[in-house]
């Protein structure tokens, strides 16, 4: 399969360019100033999106609604709650930049950081305005928010969703799997090693993964799911700690022969970009395979052609056990970089501004390029239907998951990590 992403790599140069001309700004509620956006460059490159699970179309405007009347003459406040410099917030201004010729009437558009994420939660909540003039701007969806003090107990099922960017679903990625699980784990999925103490052969024998030994010691979700999905599928794998394991950090493992497996949902659509030769038609010749959607739902295609491998909760032995790992990963990452209006905002308001983010990120070539650029993968949009639905889904799950996740990550960390377990 031919690689079909010619000009991603100039999108990356231009993004990183772009991100040291962008102003950061910062505090509660400081003095909007506009977001201007950068030159357009002339897309070269075909963009092929990936296919989250489930995608809504967005909702329709009420039709005796004069959307462009309303927000004519406004100006709309896109809160960040992260601190300047992130990843979200260096999206969410790449984004900000392309929205006002999108949104009817033309609004100006100001983006701000609010880096104390329960007090953003609680003022987008509480105290900002229900117009439309104010949307907040969230890495994750936060849900446990709704139901701990420092939220004030108030659910995210009760602010209005409007849409999400990013593909939250995770990849189980594999490097070199002839050279490190040998010749018989090219075309194979992670299910197939079911029993296996050792995959038999290659530099490895076993999926190796790093993670951070702050995430292992405290059991952090993703952590723990992908733990609890090797178990119960009965694959060879072993985890090893590190300070930091960032996506970089990983890319060096990978080369050192440190690790060979990472779980995260940006590597999939990065690699045609930044090391196209990894991935050949001959699964003897390809350096990097997918062995698991890891959740939630099935992975996106991306630039070089489909996911290898289809979703890990399909090959889980017991109904029960679906059950388990999807309440223990799911809750938490069932949505990634999400746009909400405060609780109480009219439909009829939602509705318009999700229709202008859908359009913008169906249409816009520029945004996609330069956010593609940013975000290391393609943006996908998730419409406003979805995202209701999913939160309401999820925070049921949540609600029910407290004493599974606890169970779950008491038995993991005592059968797998007793040395990181405080006395």
């Amino acid at each position: 399969m031919a690689i079909r992403w010619s000009a991603w790599s100039k999108g990356l140069v231009l993004g990183t360019l772009m991100l040291l001309t962008l102003a950061a700004c910062g505090g509660d509620d400081p003095t909007p100033t506009a977001t201007q956006p950068p030159p357009d460059p002339t897309p070269t490159a075909t963009l092929v999106p990936g296919v989250p699970t489930p995608t809504a179309a967005p909702a329709t405007p009420t039709p005796s609604f004069d959307a462009a009347a309303y927000f004519k003459g406004k100006t709309i406040r896109i809160v960040a709650n992260s601190n300047p410099g992130g990843g979200t917030d260096a999206q969410g201004r790449v984004m900000s930049a392309f929205l006002s010729k999108w949104i009817p009437g033309k609004p100006r558009i100001v983006f701000q950081n609010q880096g104390n994420k329960p007090l953003a939660y609680v003022y987008a909540a509480t105290k900002a305005p229900k117009d439309g003039t104010y949307i907040a701007w969230d890495s994750t969806p936060q849900l446990d928010f709704g139901f701990n003090e420092n939220g004030q107990n108030i659910k995210r099922s009760t602010f209005e969703f409007l849409g999400s960017t990013i593909d939250s679903t995770r990849s189980f990625t594999t490097y070199d799997p002839p050279g490190n699980l040998g010749a018989d784990a090219a075309t194979k999925c992670l299910w197939d090693f079911n029993g296996v103490k050792s995959t038999g052969a290659g530099r490895h024998g076993a999926f190796l993964l790093g993670e951070e030994i702050s995430d292992i010691a405290e059991g952090a979700p993703t952590f723990l799911a992908t733990s609890y999905a090797l178990e119960q599928v009965g694959a060879p794998f072993k985890y090893y700690a590190f300070d930091v394991i960032d996506t970089n950090t990983v890319l060096t493992k990978w080369q050192q022969h440190e690790i060979n497996t990472t779980v995260r949902n940006s590597l999939w659509y990065r690699i045609p970009s930044e090391f196209p030769s990894w991935l050949d038609d001959d699964p003897l010749k390809s350096k990097m395979r997918v062995y698991a959607s890891m959740g939630p739902g099935e992975l996106g295609a991306n630039s070089w052609g489909p996911a290898h491998c289809g979703y890990i909760a399909d090959h889980l032995p017991s109904d029960e056990a679906v059950n388990t790992f999807k309440s223990i990963l799911n809750p938490t990452n069932y949505m990634s970089k999400g746009l909400w209006t405060p609780p109480g905002t009219p439909d009829h308001i939602a509705d318009a501004l999700s229709a202008a983010f859908a359009t913008a990120f169906a249409e816009d070539k520029a945004l996609l390029q330069k956010y593609g650029a940013i975000a290391g993968e393609q943006p996908i949009f998730s419409g406003r239907d979805y995202g209701t639905k999913a939160t309401l889904e999820n925070e049921k799950l949540f609600m029910g998951s407290a004493a599974i996740v606890e169970k779950q990550k008491s038995r993991l960390l005592q059968k797998y990590f007793p040395e990181y377990i405080a006395d």
